[in-house]
């Protein structure tokens, strides 16, 4: 028996409501990287968990889960029963809710549990408008934890719904792009990419590119745009990030290798350019470790002249990690928010 101090709090919460669940088949969706699932699976209530994390799919995996790395949840038969994990986005909420129902039996029940700070007392809002009931069956641990059930439409799924798809002049052309919900700046170009799109200008960008935590694909969209003879690799833990980064590729008639990876766990080979506007959350938490590993991990994927471009909020302290990892450090380019900095010869 697993000791619920081993769960995260999320998890604790479904655990101790767990009579409550009806028996059958459960989906869980955007779950954490722990064992809940063998605490709730049984003879009766067979668990299939899906996610849009590599690296909690990679750690679930490891741990026995039946688990699926997907955009969204996905299933040939209906379910009876799914749980849902509250992500940190409202619209990811809403897609999530989508999806999940046009797989669920009529009668089956949605239970969403989250953490106060991600939003969970305002998510009755957003159940409302997709089921008939919706109640409120506990609140524990800074938690809170709904059931729904009687889904106001059972109409089929389409991730393309949710897609924005927006056009943007980038190193003096017209580039389209395709964002989703839950994507980092869903259907605009945020700032720092901007200050790191003017940056790479002026430079010669060629051979073979590495758009780590890639987004949309944005910045590898350009660096291949701007060096149509280079090879681009996008890099994302995120399946819908992936998705869409694939989406902006076919909407510019490109090509590139979409790896699914935690950092770089799942990359191989060597590159010329590893270029990144990196990540310093991990759903609503600060993880500033996500670009601490990256720094000290990514030179060993650079070729012998291989350089490192990137670009990150002035108050976070990644020019002096840079700097301990680094040889070269330069200075690109810096605004009041922003700084941009390329790197090269590893220590």
């Amino acid at each position: 028996m697993i000791r619920q101090a081993a769960l995260e709090k999320v998890s604790q919460v479904i655990l101790r409501n767990l009579d409550r669940l009806p028996p059958g088949a459960v989906t869980l969706v955007n779950p954490e990287a722990d064992e809940l699932f063998g605490q709730i699976a049984g003879q009766e209530r067979p668990v299939r968990l899906s996610t849009g994390s590599h690296g909690t799919f990679r750690r679930l995996q490891a741990l026995g889960a039946d688990v699926r790395f997907e955009a969204a949840p996905t299933n040939g038969k209906a379910e009876g029963n799914a749980i849902l994990v509250l992500p940190r986005e409202k619209d990811r909420l809403d897609l999530l809710l989508q999806a999940i129902i046009a797989t669920m039996n009529p009668g089956g029940r949605l239970w969403l549990v989250g953490e106060n700070r991600a939003g969970i007392k305002s998510s009755p809002r957003i159940l409302n408008r997709h089921f008939e009931c919706v109640k409120k069956l506990d609140s524990a641990r800074h938690c809170g934890l709904f059931e729904a059930s009687l889904p106001v439409s059972h109409g089929n799924f389409e991730l393309g719904a949710f897609a924005k798809q927006w056009r943007t002049e980038l190193a003096g052309m017209e580039t389209e792009l395709v964002t989703l919900p839950g994507v980092f700046s869903h259907g605009r170009l945020d700032a720092g990419t901007a200050l790191l799109l003017d940056a790479m200008q002026s430079l010669k960008l060629n051979g073979n590119i590495l758009d780590f935590a890639s987004g949309c694909g944005v910045v590898g969209v350009t660096a291949l745009r701007m060096a149509p003879a280079s090879r681009l690799t996008l890099l994302d833990d995120s399946a819908l990030a992936l998705e869409a980064g694939k989406r902006s590729l076919a909407a510019n008639q490109l090509e590139a290798v979409s790896l699914p990876s935690n950092g770089l766990a799942e990359l191989e080979g060597r590159f010329d350019w590893i270029l990144s506007n990196p990540p310093f959350h991990r759903g609503v938490r600060d993880d500033l470790g996500i670009a601490a590993d990256f720094f000290r991990q990514s030179g060993t994927f650079l070729t012998e002249k291989g350089r490192i471009l990137v670009v990150f909020n002035r108050h976070l302290p990644y020019e002096g990690w840079l700097r301990d990892q680094f040889k070269n450090v330069s200075r690109l380019a810096s605004n009041r928010e922003f700084t941009v900095i390329e790197a090269n010869k590893p220590k």
